[in-house]
């Protein structure tokens, strides 16, 4: 079996979605890396507020249900996140399946691209 069935990629909507949370960790991450060159060494516990989007984007791209409604509740903290993370995690059939096979059972249904 070929390495990339044994370990499929999550749907377009999952992808967006963990690009989304990746973005949201990685602003703290190089404001901490600014706020260390700057000769501010204690902002680089400024990076901490990285983990959970961090971690939120680890789980979607995992298949982890945790992490599904994590993002939703964050997205929750602007109105617009909130809303988009829904369209993207709850509304396509593909993934609604992700998350409920997960991705060692996940396959692609024929008919989310018609």
């Amino acid at each position: 079996m070929p390495e990339q069935m044994q370990n499929p990629k999550p749907p377009p909507p999952v992808l967006a979605a963990v690009v989304i949370y990746a973005l949201l960790a990685a602003g703290p991450v190089l404001l901490a890396i600014v706020m260390v060159m700057a000769g501010r060494p204690a902002g680089a516990l400024f990076a901490l507020v990285a983990f959970l989007p961090g971690m939120t984007a680890l789980g979607l791209w995992q298949g982890n249900y945790g992490a599904k409604i994590v993002a939703i509740l964050m997205g929750f903290a602007t109105l617009a996140l909130g809303i988009v993370m829904i369209c993207l995690l709850v509304a396509p059939k593909s993934a609604r399946a992700w998350f409920l096979y997960g991705p060692d059972l996940y396959e692609e249904p024929d008919d989310i691209y018609e």
